[in-house]
């Protein structure tokens, strides 16, 4: 059977007989039904420990941060090695590196200047 003949075998047959009665209380029976359907919310007896939870790992994390300063910490290093950063940085910028030509190209050699 294909679609064509299937079609018309459910077009060719007539709808159910219902009262007018029954039409009339149909939505308070769909309503009813789908109520009785309905499942349950599900009780979760451990939701004010959830937020318990998440609340101290908040506060820890605070001080942790409050205590350690982990910014603060990094730009102090960064200060003490700011001296030599810029001094490395001075040796590159006046020429300690050589062009030189090799078997793969041109290419920088970085040599110290006695």
């Amino acid at each position: 059977m294909n679609d064509f003949e299937l079609d018309g075998k459910l077009k060719s047959v007539a709808p159910p007989k219902r009262s007018d009665d029954y039409w009339e209380n149909f939505p308070s029976q769909v309503r009813v039904q789908l109520h009785h359907l309905r499942p349950a919310a599900p009780s979760h007896p451990s939701g004010g420990w959830q937020f318990a939870w998440a609340s101290c790992a908040a506060l820890a994390l605070i001080l942790v941060c409050a205590e350690f300063h982990p910014l603060q910490t990094v730009s102090l290093a960064i200060t003490k090695q700011d001296r030599h950063f810029h001094m490395e940085l001075a040796r590159l910028d006046s020429g300690l590196h050589k062009l030189m030509l090799n078997t793969d190209g041109m290419g920088y050699l970085l040599t110290e200047a006695n």
